[in-house]
């Protein structure tokens, strides 16, 4: 299997911002910011798509309640691949509401969330900052890209007279994708 490339498009998705209720403050280290691991999920499908990468998890330890655990993730189709140790207690095992399954689930997540900074998703949370407004409202609608099939409705609105604008009210779209529609319309109008 031929190993792509990670595009300029993808690259740029990875490292958009997450939207604002993808981040909270940490349960119990108050001074840090906690990513909610399905915004993690839903950016690493949304650039690699469903089922295209896979992690192999490695149990190091379980003692009183506490799991440590070692991910590994495969993109193979990118040749990436990834490792990290996660660990989480769910309160612990003295907690009134304390299940080891959701501590070996959370320990999971948060290697992979790990992982995923190295994709440099999230990594605005990572450097202390606090998410951009733009990018929050955009991250709720679906991106706009050469793959999808409102790409040519978009190109058809734009011949039609419609606006950037328009579509960025109801689509995320990336610079560089608008770059493309608009050179597409100065084209269509030159000619």
């Amino acid at each position: 299997m031929e190993i792509k490339k990670i595009t300029n498009e993808m690259a740029e998705l990875l490292r958009s911002p997450l939207p604002k209720e993808a981040i909270s403050q940490h349960p119990t280290k108050t001074y840090l910011s906690s990513i909610k691991s399905i915004f993690v999920t839903e950016r690493l499908n949304q650039v690699f798509g469903i089922g295209s990468w896979k992690d192999e998890i490695t149990i190091i330890k379980e003692e009183k309640g506490m799991v440590i655990v070692n991910v590994r993730m495969t993109i193979p189709e990118y040749g990436i691949e990834l490792c990290s140790f996660g660990g989480n207690d769910n309160g612990g095992e003295n907690s009134k509401n304390f299940d080891l399954g959701d501590a070996y689930k959370g320990a999971v997540t948060d290697a992979i969330t790990k992982i995923a900074s190295w994709l440099e998703i999230g990594k605005d949370v990572y450097k202390s900052k606090k998410p951009d407004q733009k990018p929050q409202q955009l991250s709720n609608k679906m991106w706009l890209n050469e793959k999808t099939k409102e790409w040519d409705a978009a190109i058809k609105f734009l011949d039609e007279g419609g606006t950037i604008d328009k579509i960025e009210q109801k689509y995320a779209i990336n610079s560089a994708n608008k770059e493309k529609l608009m050179n597409r319309t100065r084209k269509t109008n030159n000619e």
